[in-house]
């Protein structure tokens, strides 16, 4: 974290482009990060390429060049291994190609999903008390929101760990969709069910019943496979800094405060504290 004269922290300043929604709304609310839009004010440039929107995927492959900042590119986990057999990883490894070639002093962080992605699926339950999906039925380490911050300021100080480098960030517990769903439900205090669906089922609904666009809905089952998939655990978070990641309650109650009700930041933060020493 950047510190002022007098050794003080102060907040990460982000000029955040392109990316997912929830993520760019979660680091706006969060504790010690500041967006910013002029790069001149900013500590990095944080590029999100794990976006499912198109435009924002767009925007993030040609952002412009702020060539005093340090790149952080925020992707997908399986993004260098699994894009032959997903198409959705397959659009995150180009847009990770396009951002890491823009500059020397970048480096990748391949994220497995986050407290952030959960927030549609909570959203879903507290709505309607059903989740549809084609999600798979692998353990997936969530990550938590407050991991990636903390990564990112340690990667803004220490120059030296950058350097074109790519680092695998995942939480520490790993739970499927459907128990995630479980969790989520009891923690909005409702019922809720999972009902998978085949791709093709899930990319008929979101045009006919949800009004989305073809090019959107074909994206959704290769983003739902990925969210869904058994996902190894990397010891990157507890190596960088120095204790365990936030677990996977504290994902969980991140994604309930969100849906329940607008939360400050310091209510945010008490949900997810977690196990951080």
């Amino acid at each position: 974290m950047p510190t002022d004269t007098a050794g003080m922290r102060t907040p990460l300043r982000l000029l955040f482009i392109g990316g997912r929604p929830a993520l760019r709304t979660a680091l706006a609310a969060w504790p010690g990060t500041e967006l910013v839009s002029d790069a001149a004010e900013a500590d990095c440039a944080l590029v999100d390429v794990a976006s499912l929107t198109p435009t924002a995927h767009a925007e993030a492959c040609h952002y412009p060049y702020a060539p005093s900042l340090p790149l952080i590119v925020v992707s997908a986990i399986g993004a260098d291994r699994c894009a032959d057999t997903n198409p959705y990883l397959a659009e995150v490894a180009r847009a990770e190609n396009t951002a890491a070639r823009a500059r020397a002093d970048h480096c990748i962080l391949r994220c497995a999903p986050m407290d952030v992605d959960l927030v549609q699926i909570a959203r879903q339950i507290a709505d309607f008390s059903t989740v549809y999906g084609c999600f798979t039925g692998g353990p997936v380490p969530w990550l938590a929101l407050g991991d990636l911050v903390d990564v990112t300021a340690r990667l803004v100080s220490d120059p030296a760990r950058r350097g074109g480098r790519a680092y695998e960030l995942t939480g520490h517990d790993t739970a499927p969709v459907t128990t995630v769903v479980d969790q989520l439900a009891g923690a909005l205090d409702v019922r809720a069910e999972y009902h998978p669906l085949e791709p093709a089922q899930l990319v008929g609904a979101l045009c006919n019943s949800v009004g989305w666009s073809l090019d959107m809905a074909l994206r959704v089952p290769g983003h739902q496979q990925w969210t869904g998939a058994g996902h190894p655990t990397s010891p990157l978070v507890e190596k960088a800094l120095h204790h365990t990641p936030r677990p996977l309650d504290a994902c969980l109650a991140y994604a309930a405060a969100v849906v329940t009700g607008p939360r400050t930041a310091d209510q945010l933060t008490s949900a997810t504290k977690g196990t951080l020493s």
